[in-house]
């Protein structure tokens, strides 16, 4: 029992906690805010930097961070790796990139709080149910009952007011429809409870887009980590992953900028360091740290435990998005997370994710 909480327990629920803490640092710089804890109290101005700006100046430094701790424990050799590795490290970094994209985009609008962005986010193990029916496989009644948990649950977190039709009773179909209806009216004539509510539609289309990605991501972070069989060949993949990303993020943002004339004048500055270089390096450090933390556990434990594990940020960031950036509807939010937790363990108890791992491998990736 003590090896498995020092090998498997421990570190995931350390670096569940660190995405909650990233999610919270990127919201900052984004919007900017005031956190106090205790005698201690730090400002952030929000907007000096645009979403993509931030990913790419996170993803440069966790490269860095990645290469440096690579050379130090390995110098320049290779790690022994199984087959179709790379195969693995390039599906995980095409899903990765649209997740973490829609992540920080969600992030960036004034709705994307982190206590509601994050537990959507999260809803991965419920997504999988789709992709494994499609992939032949069906969840069990077990499995049934923590979909069923998680929908309570996401219907809990978007809920407002009282449900007109059927499918309002699925909290985020509902602001699908919100925002279908929205989208016919002119950004002009829009009241501005009509912008909050298209806002905040928007926030939870990004997230759930996000969440449904993640159902390919964690299955070949899974696939990668396994087949590069130590610490060094999961160093590799996610250095290899986040010089990717940094480089796809820069070519879009060269060709579709999402900055204004200040955040842009920002960008080139932070090349000399100051604010701006600072919490995206924190960033970064934050995202290898985790990764370092949460990634061999993949060789020690089903999937599907390693992913009931990282739900717990669920909880950490509703905790931290109403203690420290004084998030609203705490208490909502903080049952909402605790019924996308049971439905986690459930679907965890079936074993629909493991299965769909094998599943994947027998189709040749």
């Amino acid at each position: 029992m003590n090896l498995v909480w020092l090998t498997v327990i421990l570190p995931m629920s350390l670096g569940a906690i660190l995405i909650a803490v990233e999610a919270v640092v990127k919201r900052l710089i984004l919007k900017g805010g005031n956190i106090h804890v205790g005698s201690f109290g730090i400002e952030i101005k929000g907007g000096m930097v645009s979403s993509l700006q931030v990913a790419i100046l996170s993803f440069v430094s966790a490269t860095l961070l990645f290469g440096l701790v690579y050379i130090l424990a390995w110098g320049l050799t290779l790690p022994p790796i199984l087959p179709k590795y790379w195969l693995a490290v390039l599906c995980g970094t095409a899903a990765n990139s649209i997740i973490q994209f829609l992540n920080i985009k969600a992030l960036s609008l004034d709705k994307g709080e982190v206590s509601l962005t994050q537990p959507l986010q999260a809803m991965t193990p419920g997504l999988i149910s789709g992709l494994a029916l499609l992939l032949g496989e069906y969840p069990s009644k077990v499995g049934c009952a923590g979909i069923g948990l998680m929908i309570l649950g996401s219907y809990v977190l978007t809920w407002e007011k009282a449900p007109e039709y059927w499918y309002d009773y699925l909290g985020p179909i509902k602001r699908l429809r919100l925002l279908w209806n929205l989208t016919k009216v002119g950004l002009n004539d829009q009241t501005p409870e009509q912008r909050a509510e298209m806002n905040k539609s928007i926030v939870v289309s990004l997230a759930l887009g996000s969440a449904a990605m993640g159902t390919i991501g964690l299955l070949f972070d899974g696939l990668f980590v396994r087949r590069g069989i130590n610490l060094q060949g999961m160093v590799l993949g996610q250095m290899t992953m986040t010089a990717i990303l940094s480089l796809t993020y820069l070519i879009i943002y060269h060709w579709h900028p999402d900055a204004n004339e200040e955040q842009k004048q920002n960008f080139r500055n932070c090349l000399y360091g100051g604010q701006v270089m600072i919490y995206t390096g924190l960033i970064g450090t934050i995202f290898v740290a985790r990764m370092i933390l949460m990634q061999p556990v993949f060789n020690k434990a089903f999937v599907s435990y390693v992913g009931t594990l990282k739900r717990i940020s669920i909880l950490a960031s509703v905790i931290l998005g109403g203690q420290l950036l004084k998030e609203e509807e705490f208490k909502k939010r903080f049952w909402a997370a605790i019924l996308i937790i049971l439905g986690v363990i459930l679907i965890s108890m079936d074993g629909l994710p493991a299965r769909l791992s094998t599943k994947i491998e027998y189709l040749g990736f």
